[in-house]
């Protein structure tokens, strides 16, 4: 008679995680033009909420205003050199 044990179990992995490694795993497939759009576009995404949140559209769960804060670690674009358009 064999022994008749249940075979291992692998570890249940978080739905969150997972959507995280695939959306990493796409951005790696995609060319150096199409990595640039996306975060260029990401950006976009950040200045209108920092907008929305300077005006007031978001608020904590208590009903009181979001404090307008910028967000750490997002440059705005530099303007182009006036010298070299001359």
């Amino acid at each position: 008679m064999a022994d008749e044990r249940p075979a291992p179990r692998e570890p249940e992995r978080d739905p969150w995680e997972e959507h995280n490694r695939s959306q990493l795993r796409y951005f790696r497939s995609l060319s150096l033009r199409e990595k640039m759009r996306a975060v260029e576009g990401m950006a976009d995404v950040l200045r209108r909420f920092e907008e929305m949140r300077a005006r007031g559209e978001f608020t904590y769960t208590s009903g009181e205003p979001a404090q307008a804060r910028p967000i750490a670690g997002v440059r705005e674009p530099s303007p182009p050199n006036d010298k070299d358009s001359e």
